[in-house]
């Protein structure tokens, strides 16, 4: 267990007492040498270890080595970068690592970036139960695995790349090419003043996205893989 892992299971709230254990016990074979790292590595000899003793003794460690916790922030970047690479390379089922990596969405208090992971959660879940899916283009049950293991291999770049602040409002179209802002079209009577059609209808008129270029409906977002593939591919 390296020490960024366990700190970033920390920083997700999904760290366990073996998890902490092992750390120490990896040190010991690095020949560290800190009676409270060697107390920390002896707790995993017991049966069910007490959560308030490995934290002490874990702090404790953290002394004797020097070492610092980072912000969660960071702790939960190296991470998902870690479970992405696990997920890309066979080592982890690609779905098991897609349900972790929704939790990091809530968890870093709804940093946008994790939310690519929250909308594909619940794209998995649909076309698991339901027919079809709202946020990634081209997403079936039969090909989730692969699927999933694209968008990992593409979060990986996110994670590294400098992005703008209003990335995940982008729209791509596939169409002419065009990336940016999206426009609203009113669809619902659109010859009627909008005022006029609330007094009359007790509601807004009915909207949809277009394309400002060549105003095609519904261009790929951002919450779509398809839509930060284009965007990275005219980036490149």
């Amino acid at each position: 267990m390296k020490f960024e892992l366990l700190v970033g299971k920390r920083a997700l709230g999904s760290a366990h007492a073996r998890d902490y254990t092992t750390w120490a016990e990896s040190l010991l074979y690095e020949d560290i040498e800190s009676e409270n790292v060697a107390i920390l590595a002896s707790i995993g000899l017991e049966r069910d270890p007490d959560s308030e003793e490995v934290e002490l003794y874990f702090q404790r460690s953290l002394t004797d080595l020097d070492l610092l916790l980072p912000p969660d922030e960071d702790a939960l970047q190296v991470y998902a970068a870690d479970l992405c690479e696990q997920i890309v390379s066979g080592d982890l089922d690609p779905e098991i690592g897609a349900d972790t990596l929704a939790g990091f969405y809530s968890r870093s208090d709804y940093e946008a970036i994790y939310s690519i992971w929250d909308d594909l959660s619940e794209d998995l879940w649909m076309v698991s139960n339901q027919d079809g899916c709202i946020f990634n283009t081209g997403l079936t049950k039969e090909n989730a695995s692969g699927y999933i293991k694209n968008v990992a291999s593409q979060f990986i770049f996110l994670l590294q790349a400098n992005l703008p602040e209003d990335f995940l409002h982008l729209s791509a179209c596939p169409e002419c090419g065009y990336i940016g802002k999206h426009e609203l079209e009113v669809i619902d009577m659109p010859w009627m003043p909008e005022q006029l059609f609330r007094l009359i209808y007790k509601r807004g008129q009915t909207q949809r996205v277009i394309c400002p270029r060549c105003k095609r409906p519904f261009p790929n977002n951002m919450s779509d893989y398809e839509g930060r593939k284009q965007y990275l591919g005219s980036r490149c």
